[in-house]
């Protein structure tokens, strides 16, 4: 073979690697698109603790909504929360967000007990629950999804909140492919400014 044809062929395959590079590149650094706003919410936690939106706030956060004596979906969505939220236990800017879409019967008690049987770390990720009303306000106009007149028939959706309260994706809390996206998802709100 030539010199010149194997210089040629060496400049097709480097071609053809920086190619896929930058192609690659491009698509794990894409901006995700933005959904919606959280709207503003004041609800209880696991310790009796109001929690806001503005505690939120330059956290990159993950929604659910579940409730602790769902025997269908939840105890799926809610392990796999547990393995997003150990994934980045050791990132302050992160956090896992329950509600409880059963708030007469999930109380701050009975969600306190719910959390240990998950080992959450309470501070990290918030169980909360609040007036029937109020869950059916952020349901409705903020995260959009689920039953707006019986919340009970919750969405199996997880959704992922910036550092600005707003709503980048939704994923499927009972997939194991969409929760590997979403921890990827999680990563580049990270690397982004609030």
């Amino acid at each position: 073979m030539s010199r010149k044809i194997r210089f040629t062929i060496y400049g097709i395959v480097a071609l053809f690697i920086a190619v896929t590079y930058l192609f690659n590149k491009s698509e794990s650094f894409a901006k995700l698109p933005l959904i919606g706003k959280v709207p503003s919410f004041t609800l209880v936690d696991s310790e009796n603790k109001n929690i806001t939106k503005e505690d939120l706030i330059d956290k990159v956060w993950v929604a659910d909504f579940i409730f602790t004596t769902c025997q269908g979906a939840c105890p799926v969505m809610t392990g796999n929360m547990n393995i997003l939220h150990k994934s980045f236990k050791s990132n302050n800017d992160v956090r896992t967000v329950s509600i409880s879409v059963y708030p007469e019967y999930d109380t701050p008690e009975v969600l306190t007990n719910y959390a240990s049987q998950y080992d959450a770390n309470i501070d990290r990720w918030h169980f909360l629950t609040g007036p029937e009303e109020s869950i059916k306000k952020i349901i409705k106009d903020g995260f959009k999804i689920g039953d707006y007149e019986d919340i009970i028939f919750h969405s199996e959706k997880f959704a992922l909140v910036d550092r600005n309260g707003n709503i980048r994706g939704y994923y499927n809390g009972m997939k194991t492919e969409e929760m590997s996206q979403l921890k990827k998802d999680i990563k580049k709100l990270l690397s982004e400014k609030a």
